[in-house]
């Protein structure tokens, strides 16, 4: 059986029974009621995959589709999703997406009969975009959003790309489209240049290993369906689109896939919206496209998903783009062991660990991590630091980093994200790279440390009673959360 959205909770049901969560009262997506549930949940530490039975949908009554919210909220999940060991650690992981994609795999075209997302079509004056549960997400966003990935094909080289794009919506069947200025922005453009129609489709349910693969960051000519397929770990069924035939493939087994066209010469004001940084980003014109939405497709009792940033999905949803890091700075420096980039407190940080064989090591690695447009603080640590530990990379600060000597600051002369508020010129940004690894030039204070034939003969259940043990709170207070 083809890997879908509901392979992936049988899947969760086997090995995290308890961690799937129906909820049955009525809620109100675009009233922030999701939004207010996951952000309890959170506070208390719990991330469970919850599935809303009975959303509302934009014209206030319970929708025919349910939705599911914290599909990659976690690490298991994200694990059970990509087919990883739950032994594995974080840095593990990302270095798996590394293996990943080396090994990518090309979709298949299925008829539209065998395609489940085509049990249902509407298209022309049938389409309604509010039968939908789609959500606010934060206080003073324009309207509701849409906020999954949507799939374009380059004109020319025929190649698929698939990104994450806001679209808030604005009637029944149109919506804006906002661009950051990168791959699906590039095909875009080359259409409105020739005063063409971009052909898209934005796909609203499907296996995470899907939306993870969609995450992929890499070279413009590589098709991302092979490298969803490599991230499924088969295939990607895909079938014509109800608009654009063969000219535009979807997925076939997708739970809801909306397409259209992305309208030349017209844009349309989109915002504001509560952003990955954890700010509301503002209105939005130039880079917002009219999206013109010509036909749902479905499948019968299909499920809506969503993701909320910064909180949600992102953390392990975005492990990919670790991945991505870890690939692009380890071409540079071989020796680097882990990048950390991630969630809300390194949205634009990025920690690098490294075995250094010479001091210009730190440099050249952070010379090839500003090469992505996330990137504008590079602190580069030794690879005896655990990047993803705050409490040890605030102590690698404190006592291996001289400012004046291992602190620099470009002229804001980069490339900057257009969702970062700190920016006043949109294209451009400041860098600052921290070198907080210790020299190779001068003797250095060796780390102090227990003896490790006295942690291995030392055991502590031998000197405290187990009883009294497993009543010891876990203080997980100085990790990242």
């Amino acid at each position: 059986m083809p890997k879908s959205l509901s392979s992936f909770l049988e899947d969760c049901r086997r090995e995290i029974p308890a961690e799937v969560v129906h909820v049955t009262p009525e809620v109100d997506p675009a009233n922030y009621d999701v939004s207010a549930i996951i952000k309890h949940l959170g506070a208390a530490r719990k991330f469970p995959l919850l599935i809303f039975d009975r959303p509302r949908n934009l014209h206030g009554r319970v929708s025919d589709f349910k939705l599911m919210m914290n599909f990659t909220i976690s690490q298991r999940k994200a694990q059970i999703a990509l087919d990883l060991p739950k032994e594995m650690t974080r840095a593990q992981m990302a270095e798996a997406c590394v293996e990943i994609e080396k090994n990518r795999v090309a979709p298949v075209v299925v008829e539209n009969r065998d395609a489940p997302v085509m049990e249902n079509v509407r298209s022309g004056d049938a389409v309604d975009l509010r039968e939908l549960p789609i959500m606010r997400h934060h206080y003073m966003d324009g309207g509701p959003y849409i906020t999954l990935c949507t799939i374009a094909k380059d004109r020319r080289q025929g190649i698929y790309n698939a990104s994450y794009h806001r679209m808030e919506i604005k009637s029944r069947n149109h919506a804006s489209h906002y661009h950051s200025q990168h791959h699906q922005w590039i095909i875009f453009r080359d259409y409105e240049d020739q005063g063409l129609e971009c052909p898209v489709a934005t796909v609203l349910g499907h296996h995470p290993a899907f939306y993870m693969g969609a995450c992929y960051t890499g070279p413009f000519e590589v098709s991302e369906y092979d490298i969803i397929g490599a991230y499924l770990r088969e295939p990607l069924r895909v079938t014509p689109s109800t608009t654009w035939g063969d000219d535009l493939l979807i997925p076939a087994d997708a739970e809801i896939v909306i397409e259209g066209a992305l309208i030349p010469g017209e844009r349309i004001v989109d915002g504001p919206f509560g952003e990955a940084p954890g700010y509301l980003g503002p209105q939005r014109f130039f880079s917002a496209c009219r999206y013109e939405v010509r036909a749902i497709n479905y499948r019968s009792n299909g499920t809506y998903q969503s993701v909320i940033t910064p909180e949600g999905d992102k953390p392990w949803l975005d492990l990919p783009r670790e991945g991505a890091y870890l690939r692009r700075i380890r071409e540079a420096v071989p020796g680097v062991t882990a990048v950390c980039k991630a969630g809300r407190h390194a949205h634009y940080n990025i920690f690098i660990a490294m075995k250094k064989m010479s001091e210009g090591d730190p440099g050249r690695a952070a010379a090839a991590a500003l090469t992505e447009l996330h990137a504008k603080h590079i602190f580069v640590f030794d690879d005896d630091i655990d990047v993803y530990n705050s409490t040890e990379i605030l102590w690698a600060l404190a006592t291996r980093v001289q400012p004046h000597r291992q602190v620099s600051i470009t002229q804001p002369t980069f490339t900057g994200n257009y969702l970062d508020p700190t920016v006043v010129d949109e294209t451009k940004t400041s860098v600052m790279i921290v070198d907080a690894t210790r020299p190779l030039d001068r003797p250095f204070s060796p780390v102090s440390k227990v003896p490790d034939e006295a942690m291995a003969r030392i055991k502590v259940e031998d000197y405290i009673p187990g009883e009294i043990l497993q009543h010891i709170p876990v203080d997980r207070t100085t990790y990242w959360s």
